[in-house]
């Protein structure tokens, strides 16, 4: 008989049942956090597990999988994970894996929605009925997409299908990546910069899908703000980190940047005093791109069949750490 193997799913995406496959190899615990998963926490409700299943509010450290020594693999739900110890991980045996473009089309679905909102100016418009305003009495006007110049930073799977969608509007494209080299087949409406500088002064939009990392960590701040045009705006539905946080609240509240969407904080979920919440040309939403029921069963599947090809001895679909020491099945 296989020895029983035990999976710990951290924040579950999704109904149980989806994890259903994994029954098929052990018992499968799942844990509902009501706060924040510090360590300590994870420790706790991972004792013991073979694989654990986690999405981005959860972490673990080298000192954490030290805590953990029966763990096998670390299954993200979705893109690849920022707070996993990727090198401390394979030093110890330990896969760690993520879902390619599970949730591409559905961020970049939201993210033109996002364009599209700041540049209309959807908040303010659809609350002006109810406040007796109209567009003979009040400044309404919007902006169109069309003819626009939109930047961005990442072209990775989303930056890729937010380009594609873009497209359909007309729009002109900036693009900067460090590690993306054109091929030269590319559309003629997508120009690539060599320098972040040479794109932050030409764009009406600049749109962040890059990952976090020493690089770009805080890689917007107020001299890149500096370099925008006063009429720009910013969308960040990556990771935010990628911009100051106290720059971005000085150029929207001095009007040095147009507008703002984000999808993403530095604490999750941001509080009632936010400084940014409330401002007319600011709209915040709480980390939602992704949640869709199409999307969420993409990542969560993914996820479940890389713990299901470790436990079998296969080869591990969306493996990051290929040189991680093999885990060898006994069924």
């Amino acid at each position: 008989m296989p020895a029983e193997r035990k999976t710990v799913i951290i924040e579950p995406e999704g109904p149980n049942e989806w994890y259903r496959p994994l029954e098929d190899y052990g018992s499968v615990e799942f844990f509902c956090p009501e706060g924040p998963i510090g360590p300590g926490l994870v420790r706790e409700v991972a004792r013991g597990a073979d694989a654990v299943v986690i999405t981005s509010s959860c972490g673990l450290s080298a000192d954490d999988m030290d805590a953990l020594p029966s763990l096998k693999i670390i299954a993200k739900c979705g893109g690849k994970p920022s707070s996993v110890d990727i090198d401390a991980a394979t030093a110890r045996g330990v896969a760690v894996t993520y879902v390619p473009e599970a949730n591409s089309s559905t961020v970049a679905e939201f993210t033109v929605m996002l364009m599209l909102d700041c540049l209309r100016r959807f908040p303010f418009i659809s609350s002006s009925i109810g406040k007796g305003l109209n567009r003979n009495t009040t400044d309404m006007f919007g902006k169109e997409l069309r003819d626009k110049t939109v930047g961005i930073i990442g072209f990775g799977a989303i930056g890729r299908e937010v380009s594609r969608r873009l497209a359909g509007f007309d729009c002109r494209m900036e693009i900067f990546d460090p590690f993306y080299k054109p091929r030269g087949s590319e559309p003629e409406h997508l120009s690539f910069r060599g320098r972040i500088e040479d794109l932050l002064p030409e764009v009406d939009i600049l749109s962040l899908h890059c990952t976090l990392n020493g690089s770009t960590r805080e890689m917007i701040g107020d001299r890149e703000l500096g370099m925008m045009k006063h009429s720009a705006g910013i969308i960040n539905t990556a990771r935010a980190q990628l911009i100051d946080d106290k720059a971005l609240e000085r150029a929207l509240k001095e009007r040095r940047l147009a507008f703002a969407a984000l999808d993403v904080f530095t604490v999750e979920p941001p509080g009632p005093d936010h400084p940014l919440l409330g401002l007319e040309n600011v709209i915040l939403t709480p980390h939602l791109a992704s949640w869709t029921p199409e999307a969420l069963f993409r990542e969560v599947r993914g996820a479940v069949d890389s713990v299901v090809a470790l436990f079998r001895g296969e080869d591990i679909p969306g493996l990051i750490n290929p040189e991680f020491r093999g885990f060898q099945s006994d069924r």
